[in-house]
């Protein structure tokens, strides 16, 4: 037969690499690079495009200043001749132009490139008349300059980008188009130049954001860390470790504040876990010894019918004593599971205190207790099985505490908001440093007392888990010699 074994999974280790893809360090990275880039690239192409529309700009006023001091200068040497009385024709207009041609040292310096085939890099114009003729060409202007038609595109400033060169053309009298422009390589070499320069700066603030974002990343889930660190151990264990908080005032030390609190309850539920089954254990415990000791007794030897008799009495004290307890913990396990009844309904506390004292007066009359009850018709929400069980428990433990022809004193009344009930008796009263733990489970003040009557010692945190899960608050209030007075408050009944 061959055994096959089967290896455990170790746990999930929650240590992880720096460069974890999947942590939230690398998650808000990612984010932040995207987000960065993108404001990044838009800037940039903000930078770029104002730069070129610029560069465009002072390109079309260089044009337009060059022109305007060309035709100023033409009319200028047309006045001189003479020529100027009236408009002059288009045949007057291109003899002019040839003798300017003809004389280039009349223009000014920055205009004689005008008259200079080599000068292919500067400014150029051409002038046509109303009929599409050739009235003026530069010797530096290129020779595929095409007639402007009024239906090719031009921009809103009326020029146009042709085998890179930009061109203006305005128009003039009788039809008459005049063409300036130049070629602007070297411009678009500069503006992709200044691309590169404004990507290379972009790039390079990306990268040093990504480096700053990376470490305010770190920085800020630090304290992420320290608590998942520290929710770690206490989930192995060491269920004392707390989360150190530096700064109470931003929400991860609000948090961590808030994570303390459900460590400090969760720490003591686990000591209150801890401490209630080995009180429970220890209650259990002498029951079934008895139980056990007494049948190995009757075990042992032949006996007669009045020795078994006796054996088995005490056994059955035992096990009545044990299915008490065994209930009082169940009872004690319901009210911490539900925390609250998932059924509530009107009732009248002073009819359940009636019905709970006639199944007490079988025990008040064993003790010659009177019962004293005054008692105010007051409407509450609530369990009646769970309510039943406070009454009995709280009037049951005034009797039983109560010295022989004592009295035990109930009052149900009620204010505005809420319904009290007090069980007060006139008894030996608690010592002041056993009040604070009277509602603590299997905690009696007189352990050997609570031995000798059967009494469990959960009462009374009974009494206090169902007050509490129905939104209420119990109190007691003693005094040596003078007896103990147990006050429930409990919300009234909500129409």
């Amino acid at each position: 037969m061959k055994l096959y074994a089967r290896e455990m999974n170790p746990a999930p280790d929650i240590k992880r690499s720096l460069f974890d893809p999947s942590s939230l360090r690398w998650r808000l990275q990612l984010w932040h690079a995207l987000i960065l880039a993108g404001v990044i690239t838009a800037l940039c192409l903000l930078a770029w495009r104002l730069a070129a529309l610029d560069r465009h700009e002072r390109i079309d006023h260089e044009l337009e200043t060059f022109e305007r001091s060309f035709i100023r200068h033409v009319f200028e040497r047309m006045g001189d001749s003479g020529k100027n009385s009236s408009p002059p024709t288009s045949e007057e207009i291109q003899k002019q132009f040839t003798s300017l041609r003809n004389d280039p040292s009349s223009f000014p310096l920055h205009m004689r490139g005008l008259f200079d085939q080599s000068a292919s890099d500067g400014i150029y114009l051409v002038f046509w008349d109303g009929e599409g003729r050739e009235l003026f060409r530069s010797a530096n202007a290129p020779h595929n300059i095409a007639y402007p038609t009024k239906n090719e595109d031009r921009d809103a400033r009326g020029g146009r980008y042709f085998d890179g060169r930009r061109e203006l053309i305005r128009g003039g009298p009788q039809g008459a188009q005049r063409l300036v422009g130049r070629d602007i390589s070297s411009d678009m070499t500069a503006l992709r130049r200044l691309a590169l320069q404004i990507g290379i700066s972009g790039t390079s603030l990306w990268i040093i954001g990504l480096l700053g974002g990376w470490w305010l990343a770190g920085r800020a889930i630090q304290p992420i860390s320290a608590i998942s660190k520290t929710a770690s151990r206490i989930a192995g264990g060491k269920v004392s470790e707390r989360i150190d908080i530096e700064d109470t005032d931003n929400e991860l030390g609000r948090l961590s504040h808030v994570l303390n609190e459900t460590f400090d309850r969760l720490e003591n539920a686990i000591e209150r876990q801890r401490q209630f089954t080995a009180d429970a254990s220890h209650e259990l415990r002498n029951p079934l010894t008895v139980i056990l000791s007494e049948t190995s007794r009757g075990l042992k030897r032949d006996r007669d019918a009045e020795a078994y008799r006796e054996i088995l009495s005490t056994c059955h004290d035992a096990g009545t004593r044990m299915r008490s307890l065994v209930e009082s913990l169940l009872m004690l396990a319901r009210q911490d599971g539900e925390h609250e009844f998932s059924f509530h309904e009107p009732l009248d506390l002073s009819e359940i205190v009636q019905d709970s004292l006639r199944l007490l007066q079988p025990l008040a009359e064993t003790k010659d207790t009177t019962i004293q009850t005054y008692l105010e018709p007051v409407l509450i929400d609530g369990d009646t099985r769970g309510l039943s069980i406070l009454v009995n428990n709280l009037v049951s433990n005034a009797i039983v505490h109560q010295k022989n022809g004592g009295q035990v004193i109930i009052r149900v009344w009620k204010d505005e908001l809420n319904a009290f009930l007090t069980v007060a008796d006139k008894g030996d009263g608690i010592p002041e440093q056993h009040l604070p733990r009277v509602f603590d489970r299997f905690y009696r003040v007189d352990p050997a007392r609570g031995q000798t009557t059967g009494h469990s010692g959960l009462g009374l945190a009974i009494a206090k888990a169902i007050v509490e899960n129905h939104h209420g608050e119990i109190t007691v209030f003693s005094k040596i010699a003078e007896g103990t007075e147990f006050t429930v408050q409990l919300p009234l009944h909500s129409a």
